[in-house]
């Protein structure tokens, strides 16, 4: 019940990472949907239909620019380059100027709005100079860095050769590596990047940032990022046996290089648990990877525990997710449903930290007759005063990492009142935010 709310709203993509990948080395390039979205959703419908596999750098003016995305490259059949389908063209999104290291659409001359496949990479500030791409609005939708320029100027290295009698008039300028007998210079595939940022990882139930925080181990996490997974959402299976998969949709989290269990991946929000191994360590380094190309890394101080109350809207805020169970059937508390002191009622949470060895099950299975105990005294807390507690631990049936605790109301005056989770740990107390309420009549 608690781990179906972990997964809300995906987040929209904003600047995602390709990686061009070469003969040469690759290009990593951040697309830029909100200076040109109608050029950057036209350069990815080509992506993704794998039009740009295997497509060649035709064209190759040292000092000025590299342009490919036209033809496509087939050693094993005759002919061995084929032209790209066209799409129709689309109009002109001209904002940005064509500096270095920047990618923009090739046009036809004099036709500012006939951009289709074709694309370029400029190798200076062409915005501006003799050549004066901006006048002729060449839209730029992307930027490389610093290691992408260094790959487009080898490319620009190498020898230029006039092949417009075998292939056409744009092989007047085909670069070739190893001279004139020598091979295309390939786009083997462009593929989006994993991108992760510290900002983008947060307590699954409360949102708070794991910049500010650190993560404990067995911490639920919700990461937002870009490229992190497939366009739709997947989410875990409960297996036979054993835990749940570490391996998601092509979708894997690495915390020192141990892949966690996770519980749902897209392309730009995913949730993973953090291995309970980290647990003895100072810091962490996370990672992930996407159909195996990999992210870069990121570094957390590990905390003893994080504690955090599911909410009823996933937002962190609110009525928590506290249940009053009747037999088979449940009741959920809210404003609509408030509970009565002396009501026994059951609250969902996370982030407690490690359990007690002889209680600790392994990371991502599903608590069934061992129930995990935290090693690490754990009370909760209304208006910041303790209340009764009959259970505190795992959550039967649920993902290990997911914490129950059953308790009685205490007398309260009708209304909203603050619900918290405390565990003690050896460096201090560690609290929930105080953004969780329980409603009372």
């Amino acid at each position: 019940m608690a781990v179906a709310l972990c997964a809300t709203a995906l987040q929209a993509q904003n600047n995602p990472t390709y990686r061009f990948i070469t003969n040469l080395g690759n290009i990593d390039v951040v697309l830029t949907p909100s200076v040109a979205p109608k050029t950057v959703a036209n350069f990815l419908s080509y992506v993704n239909a794998g039009y740009y596999n295997n497509t060649i750098f035709h064209r190759s003016v040292p000092g000025f620019v590299v342009q490919a995305g036209g033809y496509q490259y087939f050693p094993n059949q005759t002919p061995n380059v084929v032209a790209i389908p066209q799409s129709p063209a689309i109009p002109n999104e001209f904002n940005v100027t064509n500096a270095t290291g920047t990618i923009a659409m090739a046009l036809v001359s004099g036709n500012s709005n006939s951009a289709t496949s074709q694309w370029f990479f400029n190798l200076a500030n062409n915005g501006t100079n003799a050549n004066a791409l901006d006048s002729q609005m060449f839209t730029v939708f992307g930027q490389t860095n610093a290691a992408g320029i260094k790959v487009l100027n080898l490319i620009a290295a190498q020898p230029v050769f006039d092949y417009s009698a075998t292939y056409g008039s744009d092989f007047s300028t085909l670069p070739l590596s190893g001279g004139q007998t020598g091979t295309f210079i390939v786009v083997q595939s462009i593929v989006p990047v994993p991108t992760i940022t510290s900002a983008g990882f947060l307590s699954a139930a409360s949102y708070a940032p794991n910049s500010t925080t650190g993560i404990s181990p067995g911490e639920i996490l919700t990461v937002f990022g870009e490229g992190m997974g497939p366009s739709q959402l997947a989410t875990f299976t409960v297996p036979a046996s054993g835990p749940i998969a570490t391996n998601l949709a092509g979708t894997q989290v690495f915390f020192n290089g141990q892949a966690a269990p996770l519980i749902y991946t897209s392309n730009g929000q995913l949730s993973v648990i953090a291995p309970y191994s980290i647990g003895d360590l100072p810091t962490v380094s996370v990672s992930m990877s996407y159909n195996g190309i990999q992210s870069g890394a990121l570094n957390f101080p590990v905390k003893a525990a994080n504690p955090a109350i599911f909410t009823l809207n996933a937002s962190g805020s609110g009525d928590g997710v506290i249940v009053k169970y009747q037999g088979s059937s449940y009741t959920v508390i809210s404003a609509s449903s408030p509970a009565s002191p002396g009501d026994v009622l059951t609250l969902f949470g996370e982030g407690y930290g490690a359990a007690t060895t002889g209680s600790a099950v392994p990371d991502g299975t599903i608590v069934t007759s061992t129930l995990p105990v935290p090693a690490n005294p754990t009370t909760l807390l209304i208006d910041g005063n303790q209340v009764t507690t009959s259970y505190v631990g795992g959550a039967p049936y649920e993902i290990n990492a997911v914490l129950q605790v059953n308790f009685t109301v205490p007398q309260l005056a009708p209304g909203s009142h603050t619900i918290q989770l405390k565990v003690s740990t050896p460096n201090g107390d560690r609290i929930s935010p105080s953004t969780v309420t329980i409603q009372t009549k």
